[in-house]
């Protein structure tokens, strides 16, 4: 494990291994580029790990079945109570009767997501800023509990005159509904050029409903993320 996923990461040993049966795990196995989603059917502690076959298209099959050999590396991750937790393990075998399943070595060690050492993540979601009276619509580019970074269209000559440590209001309907989607921000990064405007901001009030939204679609989206 490299220091930048030491920092990312809170080790926990195999033995706290506990989780309920019917997760639903992200498996990443080596040698496909997309990611399965799965069910953990159970699993025998210190054995194996049992999960469903992942749901295919019939055109993904085949390039399934290749890489499910045994002592293929796979990468599992899973939400649990609120956490984003993941292991490194390999696989089994595969089974298609009497139920299709998939069959993974117990994890040595288990590594819990630390959201809030590192809890920025790459998004893209519609946004308006409003800088005075004016409104500008956007995408957000990443998120975090603390803050956001916003890319704006706009010509150069109709770019308003911002610059770092000014207050705009940044409205999402990640943030809640009606008056709640928007959000006090102060401007921490401000990169022009001569179509695009962009912005890193910072959160100045973040109410809890709010705060609440950010951190279930940042859990969510941090399944997916490499441990």
């Amino acid at each position: 494990m490299t220091k930048r996923d030491k920092e990312r990461a809170d080790k926990s040993s195999a033995a706290e291994f506990e989780v309920a049966v019917g997760v639903k795990m992200s498996l990443d196995i080596r040698g496909i580029d997309e990611k399965f989603t799965s069910i953990l059917v159970g699993y025998c502690r210190g054995k194996y790990v049992v999960s469903q076959m992942p749901p295919l298209a019939e055109s993904n099959k085949e390039v399934l079945f290749q890489h499910l050999y045994a002592g293929n590396p796979v990468t599992v991750r899973y939400l649990d109570a609120g956490s984003v937790f993941g292991f490194r393990c390999e696989i089994i075998k595969y089974l298609f009767s009497p139920f299709p399943l998939l069959f993974l070595t117990f994890p040595l060690r288990v590594e819990s997501f630390n959201l809030r050492r590192h809890k920025r993540i790459s998004c893209l979601l519609p946004v308006s800023v409003c800088v005075g009276e004016a409104s500008y619509s956007g995408l957000m580019t990443d998120l975090s509990l603390s803050g956001c970074g916003v890319g704006l269209s706009i010509m150069r000559k109709y770019q308003p005159a911002i610059g770092v440590d000014d207050e705009v209001r940044l409205s999402c309907p990640l943030f809640g509904e009606n008056g709640d989607s928007t959000l006090s921000c102060q401007i921490k990064r401000a990169a022009a050029d001569a179509g695009k405007l962009e912005l890193g901001l910072k959160f100045t009030v973040l109410p809890e409903n709010s705060r609440q939204s950010i951190l279930s679609y940042i859990q969510s989206a941090a399944v997916i993320l490499d441990f």
